[in-house]
């Protein structure tokens, strides 16, 4: 697939770390010019460094509606087009629903929700004055393996798929394919990386007991997971994936 993306201008929302990284650096390797949208960070200006020329670092906080709006008009003005947005970005933690404040819930749904909205309504028009282009939402296991704990993000990752079923009609006639890469676990700290040792341990043994750690299987490469996006991305345009849904293939050890 080499130079499978060449003149192609891509948004990926989230790229500072995770699979977002492995999203931009792939794109770009395979000839896009990736725009990483993320909140300002070292992280990010060091997606900046190794994208060179073929990147463009956007730093926003992808709850608020105007910044979300901005970076996407910035990184189609500064390409000259915009033929890709992948909506990656989004926020985790485990929240009980009972105990989880207005605040927890509001910032789980802003930036895993709303954010994705707000950068699918600024791409539309960039994407229509190119012949259609690609949404994708990277969406989650967990819709159909829900963890104890992440009933909040859950419920975020359907109501991603939901849009993009809604999308996918209203985007038709313009020529925009419109995919849910469903991802399963991936081996990348981006999640839990700052959640204390304790809250770790209860989420993996709730996980266990649930039997959601048996479904989900080993870590997959956040790199695997790029090379499917690729693949989708790589369709002949009379081709539309719905839904993909790659997976850890090992089972858990033990």
């Amino acid at each position: 697939m080499m130079g499978a993306m060449n003149g192609k201008v891509a948004v990926v929302t989230g790229a500072s770390k995770g699979m977002g990284r492995s999203f931009a650096r792939l794109l770009a390797a395979r000839g896009a010019k990736v725009a990483a949208l993320a909140r300002p960070s070292e992280a990010l200006d060091g997606v900046a460094a190794e994208l060179g020329d073929r990147g463009l670092a956007i730093a926003c906080d992808m709850s608020v509606a105007s910044e979300v709006t901005a970076a996407v008009n910035r990184a189609a003005e500064h390409f000259g087009a915009l033929d890709c947005l992948v909506n990656n970005a989004a926020v985790v933690d485990v929240l009980k629903l009972e105990t989880t404040t207005d605040a927890q819930i509001e910032w789980q749904f802003a930036a895993n929700l709303f954010g994705s909205i707000y950068a699918t309504r600024a791409a539309i028009p960039h994407l229509r004055a190119g012949g259609g282009g690609d949404l994708v939402f990277i969406s989650s296991e967990s819709v159909r393996m829900a963890f104890p704990g992440l009933t909040l993000y859950t419920a975020s990752k359907a109501a991603i798929e939901g849009l993009a079923l809604g999308l996918r009609r209203e985007l038709r006639a313009q020529g925009t394919r419109v995919t849910v890469l469903r991802s399963g676990a991936v081996d990348t700290q981006s999640i839990s990386g700052d959640w204390p040792a304790e809250k770790l341990a209860d989420f993996l043994a709730e996980g266990r007991q649930s039997g959601c750690l048996d479904f989900s299987g080993t870590y997959a490469a956040p790199e695997s997971m790029a090379e499917a996006l690729l693949a989708v991305l790589s369709l002949p345009r009379d081709v539309n994936v719905d839904l993909i849904e790659p997976r850890a293939r090992a089972r858990l050890q033990g």
